[in-house]
């Protein structure tokens, strides 16, 4: 199984570092896209974009060790995703060539644009993928698009056991950020949120996602 996950800014992908570790684990291959550097930061105070740009895409890499993914950057602007058609060429040219069968993104209505865009643009990629005239060697095959879950959307659950070895991951992942930012969200409360999780999911870690259409069963692989 191969895994594209697609996200604006480095550290957006700590929701899936779980479910990318658990199949890397097991064999499977997992790649992280992200559409800009997040060069625009707040917490960078008055650092020069590119400064920003350098040290979060070095981010970006480092997690894609811990995770065993490949990392990979667009050159898109951070603060100026629209979800429109030129991201989403962007994003199908990806997929047409590494032929994921899982595409994780965030859900379509987070709060921050450069989130939403993510989603439609990445929505609109899975079409253009199959398109011979907008890319080269199109994917046909079947794609299955997961996106962040969020409460208020009427899609169905999907729970990723991530194990003790997928959460270990996460947790170094979750770790490496919370350190940089000095964030106040603890190791411990994030551990208890994955538990929680896994709870209703019956298992003992678990991430949580929803899938764009139905599916016959409420877990991935």
């Amino acid at each position: 199984m191969r895994l594209l996950a697609v996200f604006a800014h480095p550290d957006d992908e700590i929701g899936v570092s779980g479910t990318l570790a658990k199949h890397v684990l097991r064999g499977d291959e997992a790649r992280i896209l992200w559409l800009t550097r997040g060069e625009l930061a707040s917490q960078f105070g008055d650092r020069p974009p590119e400064e920003v740009a350098r040290i979060r895409e070095g981010h970006g890499h480092t997690v894609a060790r811990m995770i065993g993914a490949e990392a990979q950057f667009l050159d898109f602007a951070d603060s100026s995703l629209t979800g429109g058609r030129e991201e989403a060429l962007a994003i199908a040219q990806v997929v047409a060539s590494w032929k994921p069968d899982v595409v994780v993104t965030w859900n379509p209505y987070d709060v921050h644009p450069d989130h939403r865009a993510a989603y439609w643009a990445t929505l609109s990629a899975l079409k253009f993928c199959r398109i011979p005239k907008l890319v080269s060697d199109p994917h046909r095959g079947p794609v299955r698009l997961l996106h962040y879950h969020r409460s208020d959307i009427p899609r169905p659950a999907v729970y990723v056991d991530v194990g003790e070895e997928g959460q270990a991951v996460a947790e170094r992942v979750f770790s490496f950020y919370r350190d940089f930012y000095q964030w106040e969200y603890s190791l411990e409360a994030f551990r208890a949120n994955r538990s929680r999780l896994g709870a209703e999911a019956g298992v003992k870690f678990a991430e949580r996602f929803q899938a764009e259409a139905p599916l016959a069963h409420s877990f991935l692989g």
